[in-house]
């Protein structure tokens, strides 16, 4: 409700607005954190450096529990595989840590900040389907390439060196992209919110992580990404449940709506001072009635295709991705991706539905630049929490920096050590050396994360340019990847003309429409969405159409026989059932994802924003629909990641704690009890065989002298 006075506009947001003392005009704080941190630098160095080698030493020790109760074998295959043999909720778990960057929890919210309701689900879904649609990836991976390392190296066995070559570049393009989103992300709101030195951050955050993934490789990253994502849905169902349930200032969604009627309200004044250039103010441009609760928003539509095409680059073209498709035993692989896109909706979708819209209807002197560096979250949480809500914030987002970026850090590692190591420099490397390779990458990149990112802070850029910029640098790679996989016609000359052709044309589409629209290139221009749109659209169609073309003129007619040759180093033994890898049994679970996967994907992306459409702008009992969708689907799919993958290892489970709790030498007496009273039975068969010959013998010898002596003399 407004002020009598006129000012503050709004009686809940009293305290962003004061009288200045000549004139007593209403003037609006100029920022929400007006370069002042909530916490002190101690805090930010304890939550960096804290969390980084608890993490460091926790982890480290699980996968040393493992190695010493469950036989864990440390070679190199294991170190980059995790023995091949990871189950659904833990693959899930993985997809959900590994996709939740900085950017899932901050400009998710940001878009909220900016087109309201249409924001959070665009960005939601616009980054949900890759992962439904790559399960398609993750079983073509188990049927032609069972044996394969990375993405690239299933590219040399198809098309050869040159197109090895490409696709490495890109795929390494792909890591930095995503390394420097994560660590721009990190890095801007831990100095916003403790002051802690932006280049220290750059490189401290990254610490923990190089300590864990060199001790344990792939399975310790698995592990440290279980226990991260079960931080950030803890946080996440916090967050939520505040802004719509038990928040003093909003707690229901009957405040946030009304609020959020109020503050795009068409009466309401924004000249400055009493609000200033950048900040949230009356009716949004380009949403239908000015209003944040409606889907009818031509700049959420633009952000969902941008989001759309760049997302697609960021998970085909990301050899994360497919380490954890590599890492998954076949049974688990589909279902795993499947479960892991629909959790991982929930976390942009109702973080930035609870956080993002809360910041508008608590109407939060945020401005322009604080929110493309992605302060919207601790923002309202900070306004609803205070400095809990400040170290909640902080908390979850370590989780996602460190759990995504222990992921890069293993997919460079896989690429360096098999792509360039094995390949060009030592091909009969043994798994020693591979291992010893592996380790040295790991610390080398993770070094390299935090230069990259001190370098990228200091030419100004910021993480939601950096978000938007990704589809139009590897976008056109994506097609070309899929087709490597599902198409048998699909040559080499096609991929590596679409692929480069796709990126330069995509390049120059977005430099030349920021010049035509915008009049001068700069950050600025070229990070508006225009120019994005036009380049990112480039670059993914101009990579399928020119590889697809090629094809047909060239056909491979390809039958995937050297991509099964490819071989692992070590020979490990597996207690993955043979019957898994059986041919039926996987085409079995590739229609079962491309039934499931392109079923959701036709929901998420296409029906639920046609049938919001009608309602325009939402009323009050849609917009309660709508909160409540994002409170259940918050809730459930929390629970399900955080109790599945503990179902699945239970066993493991009690064999550690077993092994942790008894003595070591009664362990040894009782396995080697259990060992004779194994032999005992094994040979009682047999003993009761012999009884029962040496019985009927017996037998015979008796029958037979019974005989001799019947006879007469």
């Amino acid at each position: 409700m407004a002020s009598a006075s006129g000012c503050p506009p709004f009686e809940f947001s009293s305290k962003y607005y004061h009288v200045s003392e000549n004139g007593g005009v209403c003037v609006r704080q100029t920022s929400f954190f007006e370069g002042k941190p909530v916490l002190n630098q101690g805090v930010g160095y304890s939550v960096i450096l804290g969390f980084g080698a608890f993490f460091a030493v926790f982890t480290s020790f699980l996968v040393w529990l493992e190695k010493r109760y469950v036989g864990s074998r440390h070679t190199s295959e294991w170190f980059n595989t995790a023995g091949r043999s990871v189950k659904t909720g833990l693959i899930a778990s993985v997809i959900v840590s590994q996709w939740t960057w900085a950017a899932t929890i901050l400009q998710s919210s940001n878009v909220a900040w900016e087109y309201g309701v249409s924001g959070p689900f665009w960005y939601a879904s616009g980054a949900t389907i890759q992962v439904l649609l790559f399960g398609i990836m993750a079983i073509e991976i188990k049927r032609k390439a069972p044996h394969a390392h990375t993405v690239c190296e299933i590219v040399k066995a198809r098309w050869g060196t040159s197109a090895h070559v490409v696709f490495l570049f890109f795929c390494f393009l792909t890591n930095i992209i995503v390394t420097a989103m994560l660590l721009l992300g990190g890095s801007a709101v831990v100095n916003a919110l403790t002051g802690v030195n932006l280049y220290a951050a750059s490189f401290l955050i990254p610490l923990g992580v190089i300590v864990y993934t060199l001790a344990g490789g792939l399975k310790a990253t698995f592990l440290a990404s279980y226990i991260h994502s079960v931080i950030v849905h803890i946080v996440l169902v916090i967050f939520v449940y505040l802004v719509y349930t038990a928040s003093s200032e909003l707690g229901s969604p009957s405040v946030v709506y009304n609020h959020l009627l109020e503050v795009a309200s068409k009466s309401r004044t924004c000249q400055d001072p009493i609000s200033h250039q950048g900040q949230s103010c009356g009716p949004v441009s380009g949403n239908h009635e000015g209003s944040y609760l409606t889907m009818l928003s031509s700049g959420g539509l633009v952000f969902g295709i941008i989001n759309i095409v760049g997302n697609f680059g960021t998970v085909f073209v990301d050899n994360g991705y497919w380490v954890s498709a590599i890492a998954a035993r076949p049974s688990s692989t589909h279902k795993g991706y499947l479960l892991g896109g629909l959790v991982w909706f929930a976390v942009p979708f109702s973080l930035a539905t609870s956080l993002g819209l809360g910041a508008l209807a608590l109407d939060l002197p945020i401005n322009e630049s604080e929110a493309g560096r992605g302060l919207v979250p601790p923002a309202t949480a900070i306004a609803l929490m205070g400095k809990g809500g400040s170290i909640l914030l902080l908390t979850m987002l370590f989780m996602a920096v460190t759990s995504a970026g222990s992921s890069e850090l293993i997919a460079v590692s896989s690429l360096c050590t098999y792509d360039i190591y094995r390949t060009y420099i030592n091909p009969n490397a043994s798994g020693k050396k591979i291992l010893k390779v592996s380790r040295g990458v790991v610390l080398g990149f993770g070094c390299f994360m935090g230069l990259l990112a001190v370098i990228l802070n200091k030419a100004g850029v910021s993480l939601g340019w950096m978000y938007l910029a990704m589809g139009v640098l590897i976008g056109s790679a994506v097609l070309p990847i899929a087709f490597m996989l599902l198409w048998r016609k699909a040559n080499a000359t096609g991929a590596i003309l679409g692929t480069v052709l796709g990126c330069v044309l995509g390049i120059i589409t977005w430099l030349s429409v920021t010049k035509i629209q915008y009049g001068r290139i700069n950050l600025d221009t070229t990070g508006r969405n225009a120019p994005m749109l036009a380049g990112n659209l480039v670059s993914i169609l101009t990579g399928g159409v020119v590889h697809a073309i090629c094809s047909m003129l060239w056909p491979q007619n390809y039958d995937w026989s050297t991509t099964k040759q490819i071989t692992v180093v070590e020979k490990e033994t597996t207690n993955v059932p043979a019957e898994e890898f059986k041919e039926e049994k996987l085409v079995r679970a590739k229609a079962w994802v491309v039934k499931w996967g392109g079923g959701f994907t036709v929901l998420i992306v296409i029906l639920w924003p046609i049938l919001s459409l009608p309602e325009g702008e939402f009323s009050k009992g849609y917009f309660y629909f709508w909160a409540v969708i994002a409170i259940g689907w918050g809730t459930v799919g929390s629970a399900v990641i955080i109790v599945l993958p503990l179902m699945e290892r239970w066993e493991t489970i009690q064999t550690v704690i077993m092994g942790m709790f008894t003595n070591d030498r009664l362990m040894e007496k009782v396995e080697e009890l259990n060992f004779k009273l194994q032999t005992i039975m094994q040979a009682i068969p047999e003993a009761e065989r012999l009884y029962l010959l040496e019985k009927e013998k017996a037998k015979k010898i008796e029958a037979s002298e019974q005989q001799a002596c019947s006879l007469p003399a």
